[in-house]
């Protein structure tokens, strides 16, 4: 299995390693412009930080890996923390990075980006099929980030890219420590039953 996907991590790293370059040398200059303010920057910061960990260690160590899925995880929870409470300001703010679209089409896709991200969210977070999770992440992801970019708004300040970019990369490696796929593996392995089975 990781002889067949190298070809498509070493894309998937490089890929992410344009885009953390991108990110970081727009952070410098928002910092330089307007100064370090914690509450526009930890969203950046904090996706940046943790993807620049998997692109350094080339997504071999398993926790770093498994950092950068809860990472997205948790970037898919802050963008619905509030959302309920306020779904019509969501569908405006929708039709601003939809602007491309009709209007009439506008509430029923942030329907479904919502459905989406919630599943999405919990499939991270709790590592339920890591692999194709992470993939629907990353593209769901870098259709928002492009449609904000095609919409004339900028991406950065959720560093929406990287965290496309990442995505895709985790499809490549084993990111499933602390996650449902790895108990479900080892339950499902001769060696994992037997020392289940030894254990009572």
């Amino acid at each position: 299995m990781a002889s067949k996907l190298q070809p498509y991590k070493t894309w998937s790293l490089i890929a992410l390693a344009i885009v953390l370059a991108l990110q970081i040398l727009w952070t410098i200059r928002q910092i330089m412009m307007a100064g370090f303010s914690f509450d526009a920057l930890w969203r950046p910061l904090a996706f940046t930080t943790a993807f620049l960990l998997v692109a350094v260690t080339r997504g071999e160590v398993r926790l770093i890996n498994a950092l950068g899925r809860l990472t997205i995880a948790g970037a898919f929870l802050s963008a619905l923390w509030n959302r309920f409470d306020n779904f019509s300001g969501f569908i405006r703010y929708a039709a601003l990075v939809l602007s491309f679209v009709p209007a009439s089409l506008v509430p029923m896709l942030a329907v479904i980006a919502t459905a989406c991200e919630v599943g999405l969210c919990a499939a991270m977070l709790f590592g339920f099929r890591t692999r194709w999770a992470s993939g629907a992440s990353g593209l769901l992801l870098f259709m928002f980030a492009t449609s904000m970019v095609i919409s004339g708004l900028s991406q950065f300040e959720w560093a929406v890219y990287v965290l496309a970019a990442g995505a895709f990369v985790l499809t490549t490696v084993d990111a499933t420590l602390l996650s449902i796929d790895s108990i479900a593996l080892r339950w499902n392995s001769p060696v994992g039953r037997q020392d289940m089975y030894e254990r009572r």
